[in-house]
């Protein structure tokens, strides 16, 4: 269970943070505009930039817990031991030597002559 809880937060923060440093280029593309309304560039950067990691941090505790909470774990035992199972009896079959000597489908003139 902490794998699949493991796996559930880091590919959120990963995607988020794609996310994050995507807006933040749209950010500093849009900060530069500014600059004609005579509001300091840098720090109008500063304050959208700290405003949208408060929102990717948001982002990431709420999808984490929606994520966690509609996780449902599969008992993967159950298959193994199906699929273990599944390769000792492949390896019985091959490792068994047929007492029978004679080839299949070969039909015996006794029991031929008995079905006409």
């Amino acid at each position: 269970m902490k794998e699949a809880e493991r796996f559930l937060i880091l590919s959120n923060i990963d995607r988020l943070w794609k996310e994050h440093l995507q807006a933040l280029k749209f950010v500093q593309q849009a900060v530069g505009l500014r600059g004609y309304a005579q509001r300091d560039p840098l720090i109008e950067y500063k304050l959208e930039g700290y405003n949208l990691f408060l929102d990717m941090m948001a982002q990431i505790r709420r999808n984490v817990m929606y994520s966690v909470y509609q996780f449902e774990p599969v008992l993967v035992e159950q298959d193994q031991d199906k699929t273990e199972n599944r390769k000792s009896g492949k390896r019985n079959a091959r490792t068994q030597v047929n007492p029978n000597p004679d080839p299949v489908g070969t039909v015996e003139p006794s029991t031929s002559s008995t079905t006409s």
